[in-house]
């Protein structure tokens, strides 16, 4: 079954919100996001590829998602 209309807007308006609280993330964060949830990469691997310890590539995943649902949920 394809989506509806509704559904296609309904989905194009929370994609453009994802992108502007992801922008509006300080830079290491929206980095760590990016390559944690669109690359798929591991935090390891992300933590190797930035040069940066484990636990701060941790915390920064955390501070983003927290900074992000605060910022979606101020959009319902």
């Amino acid at each position: 079954m394809s989506p509806s209309g509704e559904d296609i807007a309904i989905i194009a308006e929370r994609e453009e919100g994802v992108r502007k609280a992801l922008a509006s993330l300080p830079n290491d964060q929206s980095t760590i996001v990016r390559l944690s949830f669109f690359a798929e990469k591991p935090h390891a691997e992300i933590a190797r590829e930035l040069g940066i310890p484990l636990g701060t590539v941790k915390s920064r995943v955390r501070l983003a998602l927290n900074r992000l649902r605060t910022l979606l949920d101020s959009d319902i």
